[in-house]
């Protein structure tokens, strides 16, 4: 038991070194903090900073100007702190069901529910592009937003997500792809969005010095946390027991704040060559799609034009019972895994109204389990995990 806490592969990524804190700690200090934002220069736009991605889609939302407790078109099958800051702009979720070969919006229930939409976010799911042309065809002048919380570099008909909407938004939240701490950069090709954005963003709180410095300890505590051998045997005990108590994961709730210093320097160093870590997270999931024989499971595939970033390796089980099994073998294998999104119908109905009707997006919720895929694991680990996995039919 204690030689599988010691080395329990963590199920994502908290990539933030001590290197990074001191980075982090000198630019809250603002010492050598004269840098520039590399994600202009990667993007091709200027983008727009906050403190969070629902913060970043807040603002967009409200800089729409959108007729209070207007709908908003969003997938179920999200991240429910997207439907909070829907709420929290004025507005109402209106649930889109998705499709089973790319977990994004399905369009033909998009054509269904689309006359009574003001606005829709498209989230491009564990960093697959969603099928933007169709979608686009469907919506009309309506405007699109796109989720690219997931979908860093990702990129579809040879286009990046986030270049492909009305307004975008990216997260560079520990866990993501950049795990900067926190932070979010919003993309827009509209004047009016850009002006209007700017005002809204500029009344948004700033961090104070000390406020940075708790902020980037705190990250890298957690961080070092994340990692072996302290993953198992401090972080995911303490993670579950926290999170029931405290929404250490912070679902609902946030703060408007313009972006940290501590959080720019980050993306800043990281963002020109990052890419050279999502190509070697892509080839774990394409060494996956080669490996892992098990029957009677959905593997991410991509489809034709698009180009995924594998942010996450979903594997869909046939049904809630082979999922689970699956996911307590592993953790006795000491590989940790996720049931993503096991619990967003029920918050939908908690809290939003859903009534129901998205079929496909409930049945993912129970079926689907994250398993490692992070661009720092090693040959010998991901040989491991596809051992444990083809293996797990037998146990």
């Amino acid at each position: 038991m204690l030689k599988q806490r010691i080395g329990l592969i963590p199920r994502y990524n908290w990539d933030y070194k001590f290197s990074d804190f001191i980075k982090s700690f000198l630019a809250a200090l603002k010492v050598n903090s004269n840098f520039t934002i590399s994600f202009e220069k990667t993007f091709n736009q200027k983008p727009i900073l906050t403190a969070s991605g629902r913060t970043s889609l807040y603002a967009i939302l409200k800089c729409l100007n959108l007729p209070p407790g207007s709908k908003v078109g969003v997938p179920l099958y999200c991240c429910s702190v997207v439907f909070d800051a829907i709420s929290k702009a004025g507005l109402i979720p209106n649930f889109i069901d998705i499709n089973l070969k790319d977990y994004n919006i399905s369009v033909s229930d998009l054509k269904r529910k689309m006359n009574s939409l003001s606005a829709l976010i498209v989230v491009h799911m564990f960093g697959h592009p969603a099928d933007m042309d169709s979608i686009s065809d469907v919506c009309g002048n309506i405007p699109i937003i796109e989720d690219c919380a997931q979908s860093l570099f990702s990129r579809y008909k040879e286009q990046y997500t986030g270049l492909l909407s009305k307004a975008s938004f990216f997260s560079f939240r520990s866990g993501k792809y950049i795990s900067a701490g926190e932070g979010s950069a919003i993309l827009t090709k509209d004047p009016f969005i850009y002006k209007s954005l700017s005002k809204v963003i500029e009344q948004f709180n700033d961090w104070t010095k000390l406020q940075q410095i708790m902020h980037c300890t705190g990250t890298y505590i957690k961080s070092s946390f994340y990692k072996r051998p302290w993953y198992g045997i401090i972080g995911y005990p303490m993670g579950k027991i926290l999170d029931r108590k405290l929404n250490l994961t912070a679902k609902t709730g946030f703060k408007l704040r313009k972006i940290a210093m501590s959080d720019i320097r980050i993306v800043n160093d990281r963002i020109e060559n990052f890419i050279v870590k999502v190509k070697k997270q892509r080839k774990n999931a394409l060494y996956y799609l080669e490996k892992i024989k098990i029957k009677d499971v959905f593997l991410p595939h991509e489809k034709r034009n698009c180009w995924s970033n594998y942010y996450q390796f979903a594997v869909r089980f046939k049904n809630v019972e082979e999922r689970n099994h699956f996911s307590d073998y592993l953790y006795k294998c000491g590989i940790d895994t996720a049931k993503y999104l096991d619990d967003v119908v029920d918050i939908a109905k908690d809290y939003y109204n859903y009534r129901g009707d998205c079929p496909n997006a409930e049945d993912c919720s129970k079926k689907v389990l994250i398993i490692p895929n992070h661009y720092t694991l090693s040959k010998k680990d991901l040989d491991y995990i596809v051992n444990c996995l083809n293996a797990g039919s037998n146990n």
